[in-house]
Parts: C-alpha cells; structure tokens; sequence
C-alpha cells in the first residue's frame, strides 16, 4: 500500500546535463538507470494522479489541465470498408491513397517477408528506447 506524504519538493526547472564527449561507459550507464528509475516513477506518479482525477475532477497546474480527454477513433466493417472505398472512388479519387495495412494486421496474415516485398516497399525506422536484453 502506497502512502501519501505531505510535503512541499523543492523542484528546478532546468537539468545540467554533461557533455557526450565527456561521459565514460560508466556515466552512461548511471545515466541510462537514472532514466529508467525516472521513467518508472513518472508512470506511477501519472497513474496516481489520474485516481484523483477520477476522484476529484481536472487539475490544472503549469498551464495545462490533466484530465481524461477524449479521443476519437473509426471502426470499419468488412462491408463497410468497401463501401467507403467505393464512396472515395466515386468522389473522383484514388481509394488505394488513403487506405492502408497496419503493421499488426500484416501480421495476421501471416506472410513473411519475401510476399510482402512482392507487393510492397520495406520502410524501417529507429526509435530511441530501452529494450530488454535477450536471454543468451
């Protein structure tokens, strides 16, 4: 069970950072758990705060309102897919410019690599993150 402190933090707004060129593998590596400490505890300090939320209604602090905000998304039908690229096509547009297969439903299918590259040019990123280390 998590208990509440009360208590004022003294917080800066600005964080020194060392320059790259000076670090070693060690500071690195400080530096790396450091963020996934951070991480860890900004996910539980958000959490926390979305219970009050929940609880108490929006919060406003430093210029912004942490509340739950809506989004909005759109679930097709098969049927309904179709149909909608049929509407796009008969607006005068090509339907296959607006409509594509997310990385998961690729998935579905399947297929490896080899069939897609049939049909489809290979795009890869990077994005910065931690990722486990596998098992040897």
């Amino acid at each position: 069970m998590q208990t509440l402190v009360n208590e004022k933090v003294k917080t800066s707004d600005e964080i020194i950072l060392m320059n790259p060129k000076d670090m070693t593998m060690e500071d690195a590596v400080n530096f790396a758990n450091k963020i996934a400490f951070i991480e860890s505890g900004l996910k539980k300090m958000k959490d926390h705060l979305k219970l009050f939320v929940e609880l108490n209604g929006p919060v406003e602090a430093g210029g912004v309102v942490w509340d739950k905000h809506p989004s909005n998304s759109w679930k097709f039908t098969s049927q309904s897919k179709k149909e909608f690229a049929e509407m796009i096509a008969i607006e005068g547009m090509n339907p296959w410019e607006y409509l594509s297969f997310s990385a998961s439903d690729l998935k579905k299918l399947g297929w490896d690599d080899a069939v897609l590259s049939q049909y489809a040019e290979s795009k890869t990123t990077h994005s910065f993150r931690s990722k486990k280390v596998e098992s040897k």
